[in-house]
């Protein structure tokens, strides 16, 4: 790639024209080496620092905007009609972007949210940045049962029992309130009984003060892998604290909704995600060249 092609596309990623990942699909080439060639081109301290900037500026925006076409691409991915990465190359996105993308639009309109979860359970992908406690909030609002809420957005009826009962084990005041009104509901729908007018009217208040805009799903700028670090480290925190209780390995397995198998298997994941985070870091700090200082 010539000099004239990289100061190009240093100064549109500066711009924030273009991001590091859609200038390496749109010239073929890979990301990370373009973002080499790039650092190799930059002698300046400041033009470094501002290049790693624009980097992280990028990961948390687009300049792609919200328009039929990008609906029409999101709404194909979640019906299975095109895979993202087929998008990513068709439209020259990246697919970090897509996933960000697709979160948009679920926050934006309720309609994608039955998509979305249709297209999450398909795709064998865990549910680790969905909002459990706003789905609840969601289900009671909508005066829906868990086995309701479970058919109509694809997910088995034991994670949502379990996300309610985690509630219940919160030191958050305003979680256990929530634990509390949706077992009330629970209970009546059981019984077959519906609330009465005042009840229904007193804990949709009640919900609208301590949840006003809780989302369904966790929009966030972090890329996959971040999230599923989370993810894990949430997942295995929780091990712990049942460890903690003299709790078995099966007991706390049966308890999560797991298998003990699982368990150590996404400990060996998350260290292995970490090591494999620590060798990215550690590259890329390798080849930020130093400044040329010239001759003393």
């Amino acid at each position: 790639m010539d000099k004239d092609t990289l100061k190009q596309i240093k100064q549109d990623i500066m711009d924030g024209k273009v991001t590091l990942r859609s200038a390496a699909l749109q010239y073929g080439i890979d990301r990370d080496k373009l973002k080499k060639l790039l650092e190799e081109e930059m002698t300046q301290k400041a033009e470094s620092e501002r290049f790693r900037e624009r980097m992280k500026l990028n990961r948390s925006s687009s300049s792609i905007p919200l328009d039929e076409q990008m609906e029409e691409m999101v709404t194909s991915i979640l019906k299975g009609e095109i895979t993202a990465k087929k998008a990513s190359e068709r439209y020259h996105i990246d697919t970090e972007t897509i996933r960000r993308k697709i979160d948009e639009f679920v926050q934006k309109d309720p309609q994608y949210l039955k998509l979305y979860f249709a297209y999450r359970n398909k795709s064998s992908i865990d549910y680790g940045n969905i909002n459990f406690k706003g789905l609840i909030v969601y289900m009671l609002r909508h005066d829906m049962s868990q086995s309701e809420i479970a058919e109509e957005y694809k997910i088995p009826v034991r994670t949502v029992s379990r996300e309610i009962e985690k509630l219940g084990e919160s030191k958050e005041e305003k979680d256990v309130k929530l634990y509390n009104i949706a077992k009330i509901c629970a209970d009546r729908k059981m019984r077959r009984q519906k609330l009465s007018r005042y009840e229904a009217d007193l804990y949709a208040k009640v919900l609208d003060e301590l949840f006003p805009n809780i989302p369904v799903i966790n929009f966030d700028d972090k890329t996959s892998t971040e999230l599923e670090i989370e993810r894990l480290e949430k997942f295995l925190a929780q091990v712990q604290i049942y460890y903690s209780q003299d709790m078995t390995a099966e007991q706390i397995a049966e308890k999560m909704g797991t298998s003990v198998s699982t368990i150590r298997r996404n400990k060996l994941k998350l260290e292995e995600l970490k090591r494999q985070e620590a060798y990215k870091k550690e590259a890329e700090n390798s080849n930020v060249k130093s400044p040329d200082m010239g001759e003393k």
